[in-house]
């Protein structure tokens, strides 16, 4: 089962994919872990694949004569151009779980038609669900949640993959009340309409919201934080549920 770690620019997919990979290996499970992002400069794991022992965005700079933001797209083209030796060493590690830490800059992967090619493509080599992260210390207003869970919604509808999506750094929240609202659509509803902005804003957020409910799956969001593995067990019971959905265990 490969499982893509997704979100924005610093949510936490390196350190959740990191420590969740702990987590498997403790419960017996084979796993390797993918790092996929050509700009990370520091990984608090050691990958099984590293594409950065190919190519680093800082190269493609320099030998492309381009800027970091063209490194960036170029990266993510340099990736697809290697889908095939990707997907094999993938085949190749027989791992129970192989955990993708994809790139940082989730616009360039997930709305460039590389991104949903290479997701195509692995999906015809094995079962694949994402994990989707909302930062809890970078979405921290109801509105900021509102188009966090509008992100998630549009990068399954652009990658074609089912997506967990989990509130990380959980721990960072002064109280468990956003992580209410996220499961209770309704007491989101009330939250935004009890709002100060008022006016246009509270009324895009609440037709976002009926959007949101009407296309989001009926999954829960569940709080994950590295600190304490919080939401870790539940993480692992979604991706069971998905994973035995295919007619096998783990």
């Amino acid at each position: 089962m490969a499982v893509p770690f997704l979100g924005p620019a610093g949510s936490g997919k390196t350190s959740l994919a990191g420590s969740f990979g702990e987590f498997l290996t403790e419960k017996n499970y084979n796993v390797k872990i993918f790092n996929l992002d050509a700009g990370a400069e520091y990984l608090p794991y050691t990958p099984d694949f590293d594409i950065r022992d190919f190519f680093n965005v800082y190269d493609i700079m320099r030998t492309e004569h381009i800027g970091p933001n063209a490194s960036i797209i170029r990266a993510s083209q340099k990736i697809y151009e290697m889908s095939e030796q990707i997907l094999e060493q993938m085949k190749k590690s027989l791992a129970d779980f192989i955990l993708i830490d994809f790139p940082g800059q989730l616009e360039v992967f997930a709305f460039k038609p590389t991104g949903s090619l290479f997701m195509e493509k692995l999906q015809r080599n094995m079962r694949v669900c994402g994990v989707f992260l909302l930062g809890a210390d970078t979405s921290p207003t109801v509105s900021g949640f509102v188009v966090a869970l509008l992100m998630s919604m549009a990068v399954q509808i652009q990658l074609g993959v089912s997506l967990i999506t989990v509130l990380h750094k959980s721990d960072m929240l002064k109280s468990k009340e956003f992580l209410g609202m996220l499961n209770n659509p309704a007491l989101l509803r009330k939250k935004i309409a009890d709002t100060k902005q008022g006016g246009v804003i509270n009324d895009l957020a609440l037709d976002s919201l009926k959007i949101i409910n009407k296309v989001r799956p009926a999954v829960r969001v569940i709080a994950t934080s590295i600190i304490n593995r919080e939401g870790y067990e539940d993480l692992f019971d979604l991706l069971h549920e998905i994973f035995c959905s295919c007619g096998d265990n783990l």
